[in-house]
Formats: C-alpha cells, structure tokens, sequence
C-alpha cells in the first residue's frame, strides 16, 4: 500500500527547511561568496509525497546558483565543499548531514541529543544547479566532484500530462508512479531513479488521444498490476 503524506503533515518539514536554508545564506562559507534561490522540487511539487512503512519521507531542493554569486560555479568541488560545512555546520543537534551523490541530504529525528537513524522523521535533498541551469554537481571520488548535465526539462512531457482528464491523471500517479517511487526510495541512494524521471518516463509512454482513452487506461492499468505484484513479491 502506498501512503501519501498531506499538506499538513508535512508542515514541520516545510518549515526546518525554510528555517535552515535562510541560516545557510547567512553562513560565512555563503555569504559574500554566492548568491541562489531555493525551490522544491519533485513530489512535493506533484502534491504526491510518499512515505514509508514507518512514516518517513523526504522533500526535494534545488540550490541554483545566479550570476551575481561573487565566486561564480566554475569550481564545483569548493562550491559542494562550502555547502556541505555551511549545512554540517548549522544541523540540529537530532540531524545528521550526508555528503551524498548528487546532493546534500539532511536527516532529521526525534532525538533531542542527537541524530537516532530509528527515531528518523524526515529527510531534505538539496541538489546543487549551475547558474545556466543545465548542470548539478555530482560526486566522482573522495571529495572530487564535476558539473554533470541535467535531465532534460521535457517541457513537453507537463503539456502531455496536462491534457490528461482529472481521472487518467489520478490513476497514472497513485496506481503506478507512487507504487513505483516508493520501490526506488527504499534502494541506496545513488542506484534509485529519480521521482522526476518516472514520471518523464511514464507520461511518455502514454499519447494522450480524447478519442480513444480506453487503450491508454488499459496500459496503465496492466503497468500497475505488474507494479503491485513486485511489491507483494
């Protein structure tokens, strides 16, 4: 079974969030040297977070870094290095910060004294862009990282979804996409696709046609069973 988690549910994590970036602006590594906005990103977007069996989910970020940023993206290494004190820096004393793949992860728990992985609530992921927007640092080796290009923004693919009845739309995010993130969140972080990706992936497998919406629910229908049937297994 898939759960979602609500708008308000996710109003505590909404707000440590807004709460630690503004602190990271203000960071002496930041301040003076970059310049970014924040948005999220990913299901929170989509109104479609999912959480786990014991209730823990996660918020995607972007950090994009603008023009006006004094020491420019042309060294991705010191940027992530100076993100990743400025964040390690400013944790609660229940977070824990994870230098991972292609992005800073901060957990959040319970615990008043410190971070207690089986008390975790929730987690961020703040994911690095460059200032032309087609680019996120990614890590190579120990403590080397490189610009690497982004998914394509298939502007396309929201057009397609969008032509899609409140129905069809409902039925391709909860009895596949959900069904599906939730598989990915559950395996190491640099071996899951991305919550983005699927639903790129999935919404363009399926031309929409007014005329002939049966052929499409079948196929979603069909993809979701193969889905649940993994899941049991």
């Amino acid at each position: 079974m898939v759960n979602l988690v609500t708008h308000r549910e996710s109003k505590e994590a909404r707000q440590r969030a807004h709460k630690l970036i503004e602190e990271v602006r203000k960071h002496k590594k930041i301040d003076g040297h970059y310049k970014f906005f924040c948005k999220i990103i990913g299901s929170r977007k989509r109104r479609c977070i999912v959480k786990d069996d014991n209730g823990k989910y996660d918020l995607d970020f972007q950090i994009v870094l603008t023009k006006n940023s004094k020491d420019g993206d042309g060294d991705p290494t010191q940027i992530k290095k100076d993100f990743l004190r400025a964040f390690t820096d400013l944790k609660n004393k229940g977070e824990k910060v994870e230098d991972s793949t292609t992005v800073v992860t901060v957990r959040c728990s319970k615990g008043q004294e410190c971070f207690e992985a089986s008390l975790e609530k929730f987690s961020f992921d703040f994911v690095i862009i460059s200032i032309d927007e087609e680019k996120r640092i990614r890590r190579n080796g120990p403590s080397q990282y490189t610009w690497v290009e982004l998914p394509s923004k298939n502007s396309y693919i929201y057009d397609r979804f969008n032509k899609l009845s409140l129905s069809q739309k409902d039925e391709l995010l909860k009895e596949y996409m959900l069904p599906m993130i939730k598989i990915e969140k559950a395996k190491p972080e640099d071996q899951r696709i991305a919550s983005i990706v699927i639903f790129y992936q999935e919404v363009s497998r399926r031309k929409h046609d007014g005329r002939n919406s049966t052929n499409a629910h079948s196929g979603w229908n069909r993809n979701a069973q193969t889905v649940c049937r993994k899941q049991r297994g």
